[in-house]
């Protein structure tokens, strides 16, 4: 069986370091069962994997990076954000009594410098101007290389990206590899209209 001690770890630190970790786990545990959400799905029937017993072995827990955080249980979501590229961390947190996450998978939330939600903002929004027909284009783009993606853009291509985008084919490739960050139109919203009617 596998020793928990490190390689010369003298008895006082081994056993400081445990006593660590098991502060630790107490406020892990303590901050998942104080969360509103944790609440709810341990009272929900729907939900029977959510019981007291599981929470306290499991707990749920904030996965914090310099641009992301990941809610769920510590091993999932480190697991899935290893190969992510959020900047420092990760930092194991305790859950905040008003984080919101899904029951069943892992919960992102993109800090406002978040780079990687940036790219992925300006890339749907690129999707979107281009319009069904062209969209493929912004794919295309993200696995080619710059000279490969430009050599093999046909001129029917290349004239719908300067239309549609106001963009050279170099600089689309540029923006969608994100690259660069450019000012697109904003998405038109339905506004309300004051008719003067009374509640």
């Amino acid at each position: 069986m596998r020793s928990l001690r490190f390689t010369g770890e003298s008895d006082d630190a081994f056993r400081a370091r445990a006593e660590r970790a098991v502060r630790i786990a107490k406020v892990l545990v303590e901050s998942s069962l104080a969360n509103r959400c944790v609440e709810d799905y341990i009272a929900d029937p729907a939900l029977p994997e959510w019981t007291l017993e599981n929470v306290r072995v499991c707990p749920t827990v904030r996965v914090e990076y310099a641009q992301a955080i990941a809610i769920g249980d510590l091993g999932s979501c480190l697991s899935a954000t290893e190969s992510k590229h959020w900047g420092d961390g990760p930092w194991v947190m305790p859950l905040e009594p008003d984080d919101e996450f899904y029951p069943h998978r892992l919960t992102y939330f993109y800090r406002t410098n978040s780079l990687y939600n940036r790219r992925f903002e300006q890339r749907r929004r690129l999707k979107e101007l281009l319009g069904r027909r062209w969209r493929p284009l912004v794919e295309t783009a993200k696995r080619h290389t710059k000279t490969v993606f430009v050599e093999h853009l046909t001129q029917e291509e290349a004239d719908a990206i300067r239309r549609l985008l106001k963009l050279g084919p170099g600089r689309f490739w540029r923006v969608c590899t994100g690259r660069e960050f450019v000012t697109l139109p904003p998405r038109l919203v339905q506004q309300q209209f004051d008719f003067g009617e009374q509640d």
